[in-house]
């Protein structure tokens, strides 16, 4: 039986709640609805301007688009170095700071920085160091490597292989701390009791440390996945999507089409292809992660 103190109760929660659900319909849902209406509509971005319903054709006009083909292959390689790299790195780091040796502290400020600046600034930053006329290159000029000057944001065999990197130097902290989240949840007593049955180094981390942090790193992966599917402000700041569009990532294609050639639909449709493709990435990863479990 629900008294008046209950009723009361709930009444302050959904109180409480009411400016939260309020700000998520108008930010998340309502922009959410409006981008799929608009991917089926043919429109300039013009307040005012006539809307022609189209249906799936901007669907279909993307998949027929060569620079967003190019673009999708762009997001798989991004999505599978960063997996490659951050986690297995970042949990090496997790594991020699949780060990404390001298001037763990310092070591692990130099990796947690990065996550700190916006990813903004983190491109401008290395846009400076790999300009053609950047830090980089005046470097090897004046060790005498002058032969090896390479135009990193503009040859095309090395633009996208410079933002990978810079996107997988960028995570490593992030995900760093939270492995070394998971590694204090760890009890020292299996370690000493590994260590009394003359387990080495390598057989705790492999025997104890993995299995112990498997959800951890499950999730890590995760969000590396979601991560790396939406990643803009690193291009975008780096090499805005060029040289002529090689650098490209669904989303930095879905904002030159709608804001700079006005092709508004097609890019509210890229936008719902970002948002399937990181739910089935996230759907595919709970799926997997739920089999390993049983």
């Amino acid at each position: 039986m629900i008294t008046l103190k209950n009723r009361k109760v709930k009444m302050y929660i959904a109180l409480f709640l009411l400016p939260a659900l309020i700000v998520y319909l108008l930010f998340q849902i309502v922009p959410l609805i409006l981008a799929f209406y608009f991917s089926l509509v043919e429109w300039n971005g013009i307040s005012g301007a006539a809307l022609k319903f189209v249906g799936l054709k901007n669907y279909i006009d993307a998949f027929h688009n060569a620079d967003f083909l190019l673009s999708i292959k762009n997001m798989v390689k991004m999505v599978f170095f960063s997996v490659l790299f951050h986690t297995p790195i970042a949990l090496l780091t997790a594991v020699a700071i949780n060990t404390k040796c001298k001037g763990y502290r310092a070591f692990k400020a130099l990796f947690f920085v990065p996550t700190v600046f916006p990813l903004t600034s983190v491109g401008l930053m290395w846009y400076f160091v790999f300009m053609p006329t950047g830090s980089l290159n005046a470097l090897l000029k004046n060790i005498g490597l002058a032969d090896r000057v390479v135009p990193w944001l503009v040859d095309p065999a090395t633009a996208m292989n410079t933002i990978v990197f810079v996107n997988i130097w960028a995570g490593i902290g992030y995900y760093m701390v939270i492995l070394l989240a998971g590694l204090t949840t760890i009890s020292d007593e299996l370690y000493e009791a590994a260590s009394i049955d003359g387990a080495t180094a390598v057989h705790k981390f492999f025997e104890i440390t993995v299995p112990m942090l498997k959800s951890t790193i499950s999730m890590c992966i995760l969000m590396d996945i979601i991560g790396s599917v939406k990643v803009f402000d690193l291009v975008f700041a780096m090499t805005g999507g060029g040289p002529n569009g090689l650098t490209n990532l669904p989303t930095t294609l879905m904002y030159n089409e709608a804001f700079k050639y006005s092709h508004y639909g097609l890019g509210s449709a890229i936008g719902i292809i970002i948002l399937i493709a990181c739910l089935a990435g996230t759907l595919g990863s709970n799926f997997i992660m739920s089999r390993k479990h049983d």
